[in-house]
């Protein structure tokens, strides 16, 4: 099994990848490219600090998400937060098509923020169980034209941080949030059971004590540690120490970029034993020091 991958955005507001007949916003579709390191990693286990939305218009995919798989269908779209492991298995990319975008953790806030009704219901949607949101076929359209009129407006030369695209960028999400527009998608459900639930959360409220380990989570949930690896990384797709080294690494990037303690303090207050062990983690999972990535984001 590959490993998952972090990789931290450290550009845009916002960026949009249209993968679809219409529109094509790469050249990812030119022979040999899907075999590429850069291209490969888009389809390994990863995870990102920004909010992440695909739109599925076709072919055969099957997505995971911090422990639930879905069979994707057109008009479905995935909603994945920040930091959560997730991944598209795609079974034929002769007829893959979809439209990604991604919105950082800023401009987000800035939308919700400026309407309350969002907000309310993209607190709903997180109730709902589900990733995935299958929409209703008028609505898909209206955010297929939204999310072509901002691909085409961007190769005419119109910046991501201006007005006119983050207003289009904000009328789709408002779309994309309306309990009206859309049904949950439950085919990952069941494959989610209420005690990896209990566990992912438990992990999370523990995420940046430096004692949290394979053996508090088991003895804390009354299971036999090797069962319990062996569980996790079944439902998880990678191993406890893993996904506990991706969490407190996400944590790690969102810090690094607010600039108000040293890197060597960030370390500590996200879990990691010193800094030392946090340096070779960061390296080896983003081929970039973290000084040198607080350099890069600063440019």
């Amino acid at each position: 099994m590959q490993q998952s991958k972090f990789m931290p955005v450290t550009h845009q507001d916002f960026e949009i990848y249209d993968w679809s007949q219409k529109n094509q916003s790469h050249d990812w579709e030119k022979e040999n490219t899907i075999n590429s390191p850069e291209i490969a990693s888009l389809f390994r286990l990863h995870s990102h600090d920004v909010m992440e939305v695909l739109v599925f218009l076709g072919g055969e995919c099957d997505f995971f998400c911090e422990g639930k798989t879905y069979s994707l269908r057109r008009g479905d779209v995935v909603v994945i937060p920040p930091y959560a492991v997730h991944q598209a298995i795609v079974k034929d990319f002769d007829n893959y098509e979809r439209i990604m975008f991604t919105v950082s953790e800023r401009l987000m806030a800035d939308f919700l923020s400026s309407s309350p009704s969002m907000k309310e219901n993209s607190v709903y949607q997180k109730t709902q169980g589900s990733y995935v949101l299958n929409m209703h076929s008028n609505n898909l359209e209206d955010i297929l034209s939204l999310l072509h009129e901002i691909t085409k407006q961007r190769k005419n030369g119109k910046r991501n941080d201006s007005f006119t695209l983050q207003y289009l960028l904000f009328q789709v999400l408002q779309a994309i949030f309306n309990p009206a527009s859309s049904m949950p998608n439950l085919s990952g459900t069941n494959e989610l059971d209420q005690r990896l639930i209990s566990i992912i959360a438990f992990i999370e409220s523990h995420l940046t004590e430096s004692d949290l380990s394979l053996d508090k989570v088991s003895n804390h949930f009354h299971l036999n540690k090797y069962y319990f690896s062996h569980y996790f990384k079944q439902y998880m797709s990678l191993p406890f120490y893993r996904y506990v080294s991706l969490k407190r690494l996400a944590t790690a990037v969102t810090m690094i970029k607010q600039n108000q303690v040293s890197i060597e303090e960030i370390a500590i207050q996200c879990g990691f034993p010193d800094y030392s062990s946090f340096y070779r983690l960061f390296k080896k999972e983003y081929n970039l020091s973290p000084k040198n990535f607080q350099k890069e984001y600063k440019k």
